[in-house]
């Protein structure tokens, strides 16, 4: 079978005629009951080793194994899986047919976020992705799954692109490209962004909060829960991630919860929130803050570092007063980073 490799897993192509041997296999090194009609159950007894196994549409199977997985070994820079999958000749006994799974270890985790939500503006920043072999991708955006266009034309998604360095930065106008979601009774605005290359997935997936003229006594960020690297193009990436650890770098004083697809935080706003004067005129204020989180998840290796900067619409009066005026560290408010605005349509919302 051929071996595709991902920045967090290896996966392997198996014919059907061999997928029994595997079975066989897994058996006897997990010390399992395999039972290769019920792949749901047979994957949660997996999920324990950092293993899946999948159908494809040809009936043959896809077998996947986290590089932080059972039996997965560092060698001379790879990592490296050996499958001894027992091909039965007859009742009495078999031939072992021994497939290596190998695949460069990553050099750079994409493990970095950083969002920036101002009220007409959405900008999602992240590293550029390379392959496990550090090979330059070619990459097309993919909005909501179903738009699929070459990176140069982003503007026919209403979206602008900035790639000339070690980062990717993408920005567009909310109304364009934002759609409404609700978790766990809170409204939200998420972008369905992400690139695409032959087999790899690389998100760029973000959540903004609703704009509104006023802040609320509590602050609620939405983190979209991905896996952060390289994944597989149109994957069955149902596989739930759990939070083990968040921490906020502002803030001790927050409380998580979570859902099949979201990490919610609740921050009191007044240990976030700050003010600063508008551009547009001396005489408004322009609340904004300012967060950064490490979210760490059971099933990967690799940390979450996601920071969300919210600009939220100027004010005439004087916001509360326990909003300090002092910028955060740094931070860069939304409408110093107009690069190529003059590409967007500036007409105004009727």
């Amino acid at each position: 079978g051929d071996v595709a490799c991902f920045s967090e897993y290896m996966e392997i192509w198996i014919h059907s005629a061999r997928i029994e041997g595997l079975g066989v296999w897994l058996s006897g090194a997990l010390r399992i009951q395999v039972n290769l009609e019920s792949l749901d159950h047979l994957n949660l007894q997996l999920s324990a080793c950092g293993f899946s196994l999948h159908k494809d549409p040809g009936k043959n199977f896809i077998f996947r194994a986290s590089y932080s997985g059972c039996f997965v070994q560092q060698q001379h820079g790879y990592h490296v899986l050996t499958l001894n999958l027992v091909k039965r000749i007859n009742r009495f006994g078999g031939r072992p047919h021994s497939f290596m799974m190998k695949c460069p270890v990553v050099p750079v985790l994409l493990s970095r976020e950083q969002i920036q939500c101002g009220p007409e503006y959405i900008q999602v920043t992240r590293q550029v992705p390379y392959d496990n072999w550090d090979n330059k991708l070619h990459w097309s955006l993919s909005l909501s799954d179903h738009l699929i266009v070459a990176l140069e034309d982003a503007s026919l998604l209403q979206m602008n692109i900035d790639m000339s360095g070690p980062d990717i930065t993408v920005q567009g106008r909310r109304r364009e490209v934002l759609s409404p979601i609700k978790v766990m009774e809170n409204d939200g605005e998420f972008l369905a962004l992400k690139l695409v290359s032959d087999q790899y997935t690389y998100s760029m997936e973000a959540t903004c909060p609703k704009v509104t003229m006023s802040t609320a006594e509590e602050t609620v960020l939405h983190i979209f829960k991905r896996h952060m690297g390289l994944t597989k193009r149109g994957s069955y990436d149902n596989e739930a991630l759990t939070v083990s650890n968040v921490s906020v770098n502002q803030t001790d004083n927050f409380t998580v919860h979570e859902t099949s697809e979201f990490v919610t935080l609740i921050i009191p706003t007044a240990q976030i929130l700050q003010t600063k004067t508008c551009a547009d005129g001396k005489q408004l204020l322009q609340p904004f803050y300012w967060v950064d989180v490490v979210l760490t998840f059971k099933e990967t290796n690799h940390k979450m570092h996601w920071t969300m900067e919210n600009t939220l619409p100027c004010t005439a009066r004087p916001a509360a007063s326990h909003i300090t005026s002092s910028p955060g560290p740094n931070t860069t408010a939304l409408s110093t980073l107009n690069f190529k605005h003059e590409n967007l349509t500036t007409e105004q919302p009727p």
